[in-house]
């Protein structure tokens, strides 16, 4: 162990975008800051990263699965995508 990056009898730490506390785990807040306050995803790719990044954070958001399905349907074969509130499916 390397004495300079460890820290012992501290009531709390950051770890990994976390903060780790006795009475167990939270979100860092610049972290919720973050996705708040993206802007709405305007293609496939920016949907693919919003959804890793609420991944992320799945512990803490439950039934993830189910909240993402819209995400999901917009992410088919055969979605044309404008932005979130003009997806159409095509046939």
């Amino acid at each position: 162990m390397n004495p300079l990056k460890c820290a012992f009898g501290v009531s709390s730490g950051k770890f990994l975008g976390f903060i780790v506390r006795r009475q167990g785990i939270e979100i860092e807040k610049s972290k919720i800051d973050a996705i708040a306050n993206m802007p709405e995803p305007r293609n496939i790719h920016e949907l693919k990263s919003l959804r890793g990044k609420l991944a992320y954070l799945r512990r803490f958001i439950s039934n993830l699965a189910g909240t993402c399905q819209p995400f999901n349907r917009l992410m088919k074969k055969g979605t044309f995508f404008i932005g979130m509130k003009h997806a159409v499916m095509l046939s």
